[in-house]
């Protein structure tokens, strides 16, 4: 039951992801979920992206893989990891509310942007 209810879990983020992607809403991956939940769920593919990098590979093709820290294509913002989850956060701030309040908060965060 254990394995049925994760995959329950992964039907129903994938149902919502498409569903908030197809809306045109902001679609945010960091560390692995770029390269494994976005590819598995066929998301936004041909645009670029970035993700911890030994798992580029799994990419197979579907993307362009870019090794930038983050990556904003579209409604889409993915980085690579645990060290990049400052510069992750000061952007998904930067897309829903504006570059000023993302400076504001990177400033308090004593984070050069």
């Amino acid at each position: 039951t254990d394995i049925l209810r994760r995959g329950e879990a992964v039907v129903s983020t994938q149902s919502t992801g498409t569903k908030h992607n197809d809306a045109g809403k902001l679609v945010a991956a960091i560390c692995a979920s770029p390269a494994v939940a976005l590819n598995a769920f066929k998301l936004n593919q041909g645009r670029r992206l970035t993700c911890y990098p030994a798992l580029a590979v799994r990419l197979d093709g579907n993307y362009t893989y870019s090794t930038d820290r983050v990556v904003v294509d579209g409604n889409m913002v993915t980085s690579q990891g645990p060290g990049t989850a400052i510069e992750f956060g000061m952007q998904l701030l930067e897309c829903l509310k504006g570059k000023e309040a993302a400076d504001d908060v990177a400033k308090h965060f004593l984070h050069t942007r």
